[in-house]
């Protein structure tokens, strides 16, 4: 099942206005329930987030840490790309979500770290075991700048 990738608009413009050093944050996925109701236009900091799916079973609440992130510019297509080694979760029992959220944690209050990307996998997804989200090899998102 293909993943959609959608940029919060608001977060995205939150990081920028902060003087955000995009290559050098910590950057977080969650994974939220079905129940969630996702928002790319309003939503803006990681305190709008509900419906996580719950701390225990292999899954940690505010979810993992996104390694290994490079920002590259490719001047072929115009535009900057979002990559990270492809996040893991090893889950103890069945565990299920339709929503990843990847958001930067600014070691502040849940208030002030902005959401970045919305992943949406069309729908709910159970899960008991290892699972890896294989991203792109272009990248998780694309900025387009034409």
């Amino acid at each position: 099942m293909a993943i959609t990738v959608t940029a919060f608009g608001q977060g995205f413009m939150a990081a920028m206005k902060a003087g955000t050093d995009f290559d050098g944050a910590t950057y977080q996925m969650s994974l939220h329930t079905a129940t969630f109701t996702p928002n790319v236009d309003t939503m803006d900091f990681q305190d709008d987030l509900t419906n996580e799916v719950a701390n225990g079973n292999g899954y940690n609440t505010g979810g993992v840490v996104l390694s290994s992130m490079t920002l590259t510019y490719d001047s072929t297509t115009d535009q900057i790309r979002w990559d990270f080694a492809d996040p893991t979760w090893t889950f103890s029992a069945s565990t299920s979500w339709r929503y990843g959220v990847v958001w930067i944690n600014t070691a502040g209050a849940a208030s002030t770290d902005p959401l970045m990307f919305l992943l949406d996998w069309g729908a709910t997804q159970t899960v008991s075991g290892a699972y890896t989200i294989t991203l792109d090899p272009a990248g998780l998102y694309a900025l387009d700048l034409t």
